[in-house]
Formats: structure tokens, sequence, C-alpha cells
């Protein structure tokens, strides 16, 4: 597949992830219909915040184990169970509006509120990855496109339904759940990690193949020495010749060998289950010293994924920063 093609196939997986991201915004819109449900269900304010609270946890606590999904099983097992669940909620909320006070306990509510949370979770963790292993040196800007989307998406909603049936809670769930569904699950028939063309490929060289194009040991005069040492000292840019120095490199062909090797395999291309920790290829460029290349094995195509985050500081670091800055953010919303 051309380069042009893979490009436009590229836009279009993070055209998707962005209309999946703009339904999993729809937990923000809660003060939309929530009175009028509570209103309709003889619900104290108490009880109301109940449900909206169980869909904050849904979409905070589930965070988690969908991500570990989402990494596991790639972006599109996560998609699908997002939208299922969301559409499950809503319109088992729905079908409760429509029944009237009496006809479902509060634990049942605040469950469907539950599962509208983690389900908006699990899809956009496979929406912001696709973006990311979709464009690796452009991440900030591919992802910001349905973090965007997330942000819009209950203003998105409550548009239509203000336009559509202003005032009317019960068609305003039944058009969360149908949206989330039709969001969703056509989205996701375009949702994919596209491959990567490699622009410069690493091959391993064979050790045997280096040894045979060494020099041998041989013995020389003393004159053919001095005569020798002589030319290579007058030549630029050469180092300066040791008779006593074994031009035989095995050891150093082994290690090249080996470091060629690891070229080689850490260029692997992304795909559904790779970490958004991992450096993609022209993320960690490597470095020249000398006239021969090394690779940083502890920096090249870094991957720290799981419990393996809790042994180092950055992650607290981010954790902290994250949740402070989101947290205020939150607080402004509600």
């Amino acid at each position: 597949m051309s380069e042009r093609r893979l490009k436009v196939a590229r836009v279009i997986s993070v055209v998707a992830a962005t209309v999946v991201a703009l339904a999993c915004g729809t937990n923000y819109a809660y003060s939309a219909w929530g009175p009028q449900f509570a209103e309709r269900m003889h619900f104290s304010s108490t009880q109301s915040n109940l449900i909206g609270t169980s869909a904050n946890l849904g979409m905070y606590i589930g965070g988690i184990p969908v991500g570990m999904l989402v990494d596991r099983k790639g972006p599109r097992p996560g998609v699908l169970m997002g939208g299922g669940l969301m559409t499950v909620g809503y319109f088992s909320i729905h079908r409760a509006y429509e029944s009237g006070p009496g006809s479902i306990a509060l634990p049942w509510l605040c469950l469907f509120a539950f599962m509208t949370g983690i389900g908006g979770a699990s899809a956009f963790s496979g929406s912001i990855k696709t973006s990311a292993l979709n464009w690796p040196e452009h991440r900030g800007t591919s992802t910001a496109f349905p973090l965007s989307a997330f942000g819009l998406g209950a203003f998105f909603f409550t548009s239509i339904s203000s336009i559509a049936f202003p005032d009317n809670a019960s068609a305003f769930l039944l058009l969360l759940s149908t949206g989330c569904l039709v969001m969703c699950y056509v989205s996701v028939l375009f949702l994919r990690v596209v491959p990567h063309t490699q622009t410069q490929t690493y091959v391993s060289v064979p050790v045997n193949e280096q040894r045979r194009s060494s020099n041998p040991l041989r013995r020389t005069k003393s004159k053919e020495e001095r005569t020798s040492t002589r030319r290579h000292e007058q030549e630029p840019g050469t180092q300066p010749f040791d008779p006593n120095t074994s031009t035989s490199s095995s050891p150093k062909a082994d290690g090249d060998s080996e470091n060629a090797g690891t070229l080689e395999t850490s260029n692997a291309e992304p795909d559904e289950t790779s970490s958004l920790i991992s450096s993609s290829p022209g993320d960690m460029p490597y470095r020249e010293n000398g006239a021969k290349a090394t690779v940083h094995q502890s920096s090249h195509h870094l991957d720290i994924r799981g419990f393996s985050l809790l042994r180092h500081v950055e992650f607290y670091q981010l954790w902290l920063l994250l949740g402070i800055m989101t947290g205020i953010g939150l607080m402004t919303i509600k």
C-alpha cells in the first residue's frame, strides 16, 4: 500500500476515534436530564447526587482495568465494550423514567449510571490509543482531537436535544443510548492501527562475514613496521597504527552484531497491543559515537506498563499533576 493511502487511512482512523470520544463525553450531560429525572422519580437531592456520583465513579475507577484491557486486546474490544455498556445503561435509565416512580430501586439506577461511566472510560481509552499509535511523531496533535471531542460531547448532545425535543428528558435519554450505540459501533469499523513504512532498515551482519573480512595476524619486519606506522600517521582522519594491537576484532564484531540485531528487533511496527509509553520509530534517534553507531538500551523503545509503573517516581509526579489539574476542571464543570 502506498504512503498516500496509509496516510489517508490514519486520518480516517483519527476521525473515527474523535467520533467515539464524542459519545464518551455524555457523562457530563447529567445536569441536563438529572433534575427532571429526580422530579419524575420523586428522588431527593441526595438520591439524585448518588446517581451522578455513580457515573463519575465508573468513569474514573474503571479507567485502570479498561486501560489494561485495551493494552492487552487492542482498541476495538474496548470501544465495543464501552459502546455496549453506555447503551444498556442509558436505555435502562430511560425505561425507568418511562415507568415512573417506584418502578426500580435506587441501587439499580446507580448501577446503570456506573455502567455508563465505565463504558465511556473504555471506549475513550481505545480512541486515545488509536490516535497515539497512528501518529507516533505527532501524538500531541493526534490525541488533541479525541480529547476535545470528549469535552464537547455533552454540549453536542444537549444542543441536539434542545433543538429537536426541548425539555424532554425521556427523549434525551433515548438519544444518548441510541447515539452511543451508533457512534461507537459504526466508528469501530474504521478504527485501526495503520502500519508505518520504514525509511531505514537495519540488517544484522553475520559474525562469520565480519571475521572473514578482518585482516589476519601476520609477522612483519621492523622496517616494514616503521614504514606502515609512518604511512598511517600521515593519513588524515585515521587512527594511529599499533602493530602490537590485534587487527582481529571478533569480540567487537560480536557486540556490533548484537547491537544491529537489537536495532532490527526493536524497530517493530506499532500494533494494537503496543504500549503508549513505548517509543516508536523516529522518537528515539540513536547517537553517533565516533565512527560506530551505538544504541542506548535504557532509552530506546522504553516500555513501562502495568505494576512496573509503581516503581518510578515520574509516575507519581504525573499522577499528582494530572489529578490536581483535572480535579479543578471537573469541580468547575460540576
